[in-house]
């Protein structure tokens, strides 16, 4: 019963709400001038901030205070909104203004502490929360903000300090939590944060918050059973906490473990309406498990709710590739340098699905960008040079492989292209002393010659160089 009495107040409120709402909303189509009370003109403000809409709350405040010129809530409001649509110099205005008559109210100074902490006047940011402090005994909000001031000063032992501070306060205090650890992380106090949360857990065992950060510091330290651990103590204590989730299913994608990092990830499904973040590291785990169907399907739904995201365009091009199927990949691939035209990855795909397509004008130019564009990309002159070998072009596969090797000079993979280049150009012995030189650095890819070189079973020589090297290191 007190339940639906309660569903029924609530229908009732949001009745008058939108009732206040059309009667001032008809009040400036007629031009006109209507009296509504305090509460029914919060009311109005609150609706059009909730609807992301400051401009017309700001419209709403600045007509609130015509009628109700003593009320300082409407002032407070106008500098509230003000501030939010970066309009900086007439909210600190009217913030004099309330100061005038309202000395000791607690948001003045907490506003504007961030209007200077976006004005980057961080010395005025800390005066006003400063002062914000003895207004109030719920200072958990002062001390996250006076941590986050020293944050943006760069100053991270004292927005250490006063993380910690905000914490003692509230002990469930996320925020505060989260962006402590991110200050641990950046200044590589990752030991020290582990006993800080430590301790917090030995304060209170089923504080959920700290086995998370405790988790999360385990990952940033690379000790991802640890992790995992942490993790799964934070689910027991509370079982709809989705971060936790997230953060167990990328560990177990970390350690290759797809099967269960998809099971953890659609845990989530449970608690939150996945975002397209969720639904792309879905589809990565089920395209490492060369189910690529079921890849391609997260991959959709991923762009479905964040079309912008090249990279889930790419892995459903990725997936399609992976069936040879060349032409439609290639109107994903394209999706994607739609989005991203600087990813030489996305055009080396392009490169290879025109090569397979036997369009090799259209594969030369993309692999061309790619080297151009993005010479740190490894694999793009590998498969030019590829491209080259294969095309019946042996002599500018040498020059790109020799070109690509300033870049990667330590690049066995590159090497062996280039023993290779220099067998089919018919300069033998440049590629036996190639080969024996670098053999030593890349006896485990070795494998990789034999794809390179079909005629390598034949050549006694490069025989040799590859069993006595086997010897030696055997």
């Amino acid at each position: 019963m007190e339940e639906d009495d309660e569903l029924e107040n609530q229908d009732e409120l949001n009745e008058n709400i939108q009732f206040s709402v059309s009667r001032f909303e008809e009040m400036i189509k007629n031009q006109d001038q209507y009296f509504f009370d305090v509460d029914a003109l919060l009311k109005i403000i609150d609706h059009y901030i909730d609807k992301g809409e400051p401009g017309k709350a700001l419209e709403v405040s600045r007509y609130a205070e015509t009628l109700h010129p003593a009320s300082v809530e409407f002032l407070m409001r106008q500098a509230q909104l003000l501030a939010l649509t970066g309009q900086d110099k007439q909210a600190l205005a009217i913030l004099e203004k309330v100061e005038q008559i309202s000395p000791y109210d607690l948001e003045i100074y907490f506003i504007r502490g961030n209007i200077f902490n976006t004005l980057g006047d961080y010395k005025s940011a800390l005066s006003n929360f400063q002062k914000a402090l003895p207004l109030t005994e719920n200072k958990d909000e002062i001390y996250l903000s006076l941590a986050v001031t020293y944050q943006n000063m760069l100053d991270y032992d004292k927005s250490i300090e006063f993380f910690k501070r905000a914490i003692v306060t509230n002990p469930t205090y996320e925020l505060a939590m989260e962006e402590l650890t991110a200050c641990f992380a950046i200044t590589g106090r990752l030991e020290e944060a582990v006993v800080y949360f430590k301790s917090l857990i030995d304060i209170d065992p089923y504080s959920y918050l700290a086995w998370f950060n405790l988790g999360d510091v385990k990952c940033r330290l690379g000790m991802y059973e640890d992790a995992l651990h942490a993790f799964d103590y934070c689910i027991l204590i509370k079982d709809d906490y989705t971060p936790a989730y997230l953060d167990q299913a990328h560990v177990l994608a970390l350690l290759g473990q797809y099967e269960a990092a998809i099971q953890r990830y659609k845990q989530t499904f449970e608690y939150y309406k996945p975002d397209a973040i969720t639904y792309f590291n879905l589809a990565e785990c089920y395209e490492k498990l060369e189910q690529m169907e079921e890849a391609r399907t997260y991959y959709k739904k991923s762009v479905k709710h964040l079309p912008q995201l090249a990279q889930a365009w790419y892995g459903i091009a990725l997936t399609l590739e992976f069936e040879e199927r060349w032409y439609e990949a290639i109107h994903y691939v394209r999706k994607a340098i739609e989005k991203d035209n600087q990813n030489g990855e996305y055009w080396l795909l392009l490169a290879d699905c025109e090569f397979n397509l036997s369009n090799f004008k259209e594969a030369e130019d993309c692999y061309l960008k790619v080297i151009e564009d993005d010479p740190g990309l490894v694999e793009g002159w590998m498969s030019y040079a590829y491209f080259l070998a294969e095309t019946g072009r042996p002599e500018e596969a040498y020059s790109i492989t020799e070109k690509g090797l300033t870049y990667h000079v330590d690049s066995i993979e590159l090497t062996f292209r280039q023993v290779a280049n220099l067998y089919a150009t018919g300069r033998l012995n440049e590629s036996y002393r190639l080969l024996e030189a670098s053999i030593d650095s890349g006896t485990e890819e070795i494998s990789l010659l034999f794809n390179m070189i079909p005629q390598i079973k034949d050549d006694k020589v490069l025989l040799g160089i590859i069993g006595r090297n086997r010897r030696f290191n055997s």
